[in-house]
């Protein structure tokens, strides 16, 4: 299994738990506690159809714990005694990974749990400990599912599944198949082209390609966030930031929801825990966390709203501005990483093709997790989004952020339009399997601008699957 250094590294560099992520203090594998934790976590996160375990960190102050760290870690967290223990008491072998990135010279295990389940996982043997009256008391109990759920206040746990866990549950197993399916299906009609096979699989799904729809409400959401982006930064005295492009999206969820939601930490809760965290930066990522207070997000006018600059942190370059709406409308405006994420840096000269697929794929697909946790009705809710990217003018397309693709592009694609926007209605019941179709309708325009330049629908097929699945 592979796992992404990069992505371990932003973990434990912006700390944030989810349910995806789980934060625990330092605890010993040796001991039966230790294990128990760690399995018990593992078969949640499978059943959530993947995440990390982060260790070493205080589950409330998010705070890395250095006091008392062991000096052993790699030993400690051994990959084949962890995979071991697991194995032993899981009713599905799946492969882990381990990896071990450094937060102020320490060394901090983190337990990479794959995607991929079809079948819900079952504790399938028991563990017990001695308490000091040398009492059996059981730890993990056969026969028992472990999930990731959300308390009251809407905060992540790993518990017993509940009647209320199973239909997620299923949905995850159910999804896994398809996508098994759509593979297949690809796999084995010969001599079909990649477009034939789409429009196949599409009409299997009963899916119609969705008609560009609510443009001008899409529009004018966008005209109002770029112009609250705008303000914010005048408010906050910003300067000093390099010259660079943007890329944007704006979402709003279309559909009946059975509970209105307002501007509280609790609505905030919600969001955070169901952000999947496929990135290490994730699209619409929670900053309560942050030790600056400025990029905390404050409610205005009845909006939550972040602007997010770190520049020269030691780490990583970051501009996002955020709006969370809780009547379903939810806003992004990020630089370009080409302009302010490479060293050197060399602004407003290229743009990577995929990255602009893999965040297209991930505000997608966080959205829908969005619109699921806050009650929208699958069968009957539609997602609107916009996309839009800006300063594009005598960029050359690239692939300096692909090098595991190993894709070279010719030196004579440059974009002559300084931006492109596109527009689609997705359905909420769309399954992640399906989200490629979508992908490359989105970023068709963007990569045409580019001297007609196309990005073949296997192409997209892959970068969609590889960020689902956690590969990347």
């Amino acid at each position: 299994m592979e796992v992404s250094s990069e992505r371990t590294q932003e973990l434990i560099q912006h700390p944030q738990e989810n349910l995806f992520v789980e934060m625990k203090a330092w605890i010993d594998p040796d001991q039966p506690d230790g294990i128990a934790k760690i399995i018990k976590t593992a078969l949640a996160m499978r059943n959530n159809n993947g995440g990390y375990m982060v260790i070493g960190f205080d589950d409330k102050t998010l705070e890395p714990i250095l006091d008392n760290a062991p000096s052993n870690v790699r030993q400690m967290f051994n990959i084949d005694k962890i995979q071991g223990a697991i194995s032993k008491h899981s009713s599905e072998l799946f492969e882990i990974n381990i990896d071990f990135p450094q937060r102020d010279g320490q060394e901090f295990p983190v337990i990479v749990i794959p995607t991929g389940v079809k079948t819900p996982v079952v504790a399938k043997s028991d563990l017990f400990s001695k308490d000091k009256d040398k009492q059996s008391k059981p730890l993990i109990r056969e026969d028992t599912v472990y999930v990731r759920s959300l308390s009251s206040n809407n905060t992540p746990s790993t518990t017993q599944a509940k009647s209320k866990d199973w239909s997620s549950l299923m949905e995850i197993c159910f999804d896994n198949r398809e996508a098994d399916i759509g593979r297949f299906i690809r796999r084995h009609l010969n001599g079909i082209s990649s477009d034939q096979v789409n429009v196949f699989a599409t009409a299997i799904a009963g899916n119609i390609k969705p008609e560009i729809s609510n443009e001008n409400l899409l529009r004018e959401y966008l005209q109002e966030s770029e112009q609250r982006y705008g303000e914010t930064l005048k408010e906050r005295q910003v300067g000093n930031i390099p010259e660079h492009g943007s890329w944007e999206v704006g979402l709003i969820v279309l559909g009946d929801i059975p509970t209105q939601h307002t501007t509280t930490q609790n609505f905030l809760n919600l969001l955070s825990s169901n952000n999947p965290d496929y990135t290490g930066w994730p699209v619409w990522l929670d900053s309560r966390s942050f030790a600056d207070d400025d990029h905390h997000p404050r409610v205005v006018k009845g909006v939550w709203e972040a602007l997010l600059i770190t520049l020269n942190s030691g780490w990583s370059n970051h501009i996002d501005f955020m709006r969370f709406d809780p009547k379903g409308k939810f806003f992004l405006i990020r630089a370009l990483e080409d302009d302010i994420g490479r060293n050197p840096p060399q602004a407003l000269t290229v743009l990577d093709f995929s990255l602009a697929i893999i965040r297209t794929v991930e505000a997608i697909a966080v959205g829908i997790a969005f619109a699921k946790s806050m009650g929208y009705s699958s069968d009957t809710t539609t997602l609107a989004f916009a996309f839009k990217w800006t300063k594009l003018k005598n960029r050359k397309l690239s692939s300096w952020a692909s090098n595991n693709l190993l894709r070279d592009i010719p030196n004579r694609y440059f974009a002559t339009d300084s931006e492109i926007v596109a527009f689609i209605d997705i359905p909420l019941e769309t399954p992640l399997s399906a989200l490629s179709q979508y992908v490359h309708q989105v970023t068709r325009p963007l990569f045409e601008a580019f001297n007609g330049y196309t990005v073949s629908n296997d192409t997209v097929e892959d970068i969609t699957r590889s960020l689902i699945e956690r590969k990347r």
